[in-house]
């Protein structure tokens, strides 16, 4: 543990080492990694991990599209879209809009039951590692007795 202390406090301290008069180009691409654990309805406890494709557009900011895994104890989703956000060392703060195929297994939360597939829009948005979403997904396919719509909301930690 100590030695990865040591380690981000080095890459920390290069970071902060290039002088700000130092100039930039106009647009640079750079994939980043996104990893978070988080809790929500209805997958209960979940790990995301995928990436995103950030346009630097300056010293800090960035905006591009992401995708993303999500495997949790009551099912699953896969999403897509477009975020943008701010950036030093480690993520500052983020907004994004994106599209969600969500599947659920086990025992998902409230009453939604297992074994049945929504699609949907999901609202994600970050600041300083902690993370929060809000999606709306359509009944598309399993039981046609299930409950037509539902609501997603979460939080968790990561980048």
């Amino acid at each position: 543990m100590a030695k990865l202390i040591a380690v981000v406090l080095v890459l920390y301290a290069f970071s902060c080492a290039v002088p700000e008069n130092v100039p930039l180009p106009d647009h640079r691409v750079q994939w980043f990694p996104c990893s978070e654990v988080k809790y929500s309805t209805p997958l209960k406890l979940s790990w995301v991990v995928g990436a995103i494709r950030m346009n630097l557009t300056g010293r800090d900011s960035y905006h591009g599209i992401y995708v993303q895994l999500e495997p949790g104890f009551g099912g699953g989703k896969i999403n897509a879209g477009y975020r943008f956000g701010e950036h030093s060392f480690l993520p500052v703060y983020s907004l994004g809009l994106g599209v969600s195929f969500l599947q659920t297994w086990g025992n998902p939360l409230g009453d939604v039951e297992s074994g049945q597939s929504y699609a949907g829009m999901e609202l994600r948005a970050s600041a300083f590692m902690l993370g929060v979403n809000y999606g709306v997904f359509r009944h598309v396919a399993r039981d046609s007795n299930e409950r037509k719509w539902i609501q997603t909301i979460g939080i968790g930690m990561g980048i």
